[in-house]
């Protein structure tokens, strides 16, 4: 089991005006992020709003998008729980219909101990597929140090990639991968906010719902080549546009309402309860996304970008 490199994309989860799951949406959604080059994609992500879903639902949007890849690009899928047994359960069906590893936060308040330990380590026992550790205090209260990450990562093997989001982040990327001692890879999150400096402290990509996926494709494959002027140039130049979406609280509604703009979904609502864009918010939008020279048609950049290319 090798650890993730490169740009997964988390994909929002579009629903209709009347809350219901948009199959429509979500198969074209899946069909342009693969096109704009990602190197894998994440589902069922806190971005996905999965806390939101019914069990039925969390299983038709597996089905969606592995029909839509055909296994083009690895899969991702999200199947943290609150229970050992509910959380093994979400594993074993997102191994049996295909996924190329699973994510998993830390169950809600359990901190770092052998409570925790064992958690992962009867979910690695059960499954064939890599464990993608997610450490996000905001969504389950769980504070994972640096060596609480890199003991939990030689308890348990499975656990390949972590998914680093408590900030700071690039301090805290160093830091763990000074402990791991090559046994697994960091990837960032947070809406690829802080993406340059992560990389320059050692991440190995990152793994968030932006918007504009295949800008975060151009940084990373810049930076993979050798080419960091190159890698910051493009984040520089659009850093603007990450810090809007990124924004607490209303990042989710940001993003798809930008989605919802470039035409790869049909409606912008979250399923409720979730925030609403006010209209000042709205143009804010439009004001950032004029100062960069973005609009509804922005297209995908080219798929490769040679070094000492901006």
């Amino acid at each position: 089991m090798r650890g993730l490199r490169g740009v997964y994309n988390i994909l929002s989860t579009p629903f209709t005006p009347d809350g219901a799951l948009d199959e429509a949406s979500l198969r074209r959604l899946t069909e342009a992020t693969i096109g704009m080059g990602v190197d894998g994609i994440t589902i069922l992500g806190v971005a996905g709003e999965a806390q939101k879903l019914l069990d039925a639902e969390r299983r038709r949007v597996i089905e969606i998008v592995m029909e839509v890849n055909a296994g083009r690009v690895p899969i991702i899928i999200g199947t943290s729980r609150d229970g050992t047994d509910a959380t093994v359960a979400a594993c074993r069906e997102a191994q049996a219909l295909g996924a190329a590893g699973v994510m998993v936060a830390p169950p809600t308040f359990l901190q770092p101990g052998p409570a925790l330990t064992r958690h992962y380590e009867r979910v690695a026992a059960t499954i064939d597929i890599p464990i993608v550790l997610q450490d996000f205090p905001p969504v389950n209260g769980v504070t994972l140090s640096p060596q609480a990450m890199a003991d939990l990562v030689r308890a348990v093997p499975a656990i390949t990639t972590i998914k680093l989001e408590d900030t700071p982040t690039p301090q805290r990327v160093a830091q763990t991968l000074a402990l791991l001692d090559g046994q697994a890879t960091i990837v960032g999150g947070l809406g690829g906010v802080y993406l340059l400096d992560e990389l320059r402290r050692g991440a190995s990509g990152t793994m968030t719902g932006f918007a504009y996926p295949e800008i975060l494709v151009r940084i990373w494959r810049a930076w993979d080549a050798g080419d960091r002027d190159g890698a910051a140039a493009t984040y520089y130049r659009y850093l603007p546009l990450l810090v809007f979406e990124g924004q607490p609280k209303l990042g989710v509604a940001i993003r798809k309402e930008i989605l919802r703009r470039r035409g790869l979904i049909a409606c912008a609502r979250l399923r409720e309860p979730g925030p609403r864009l006010d209209e000042g918010t709205r143009a804010d939008l439009e004001e950032t996304l004029r100062f960069l020279a973005i609009d509804a048609a922005f297209p995908p950049l080219p798929a490769a970008q040679p070094a000492g290319e901006a």
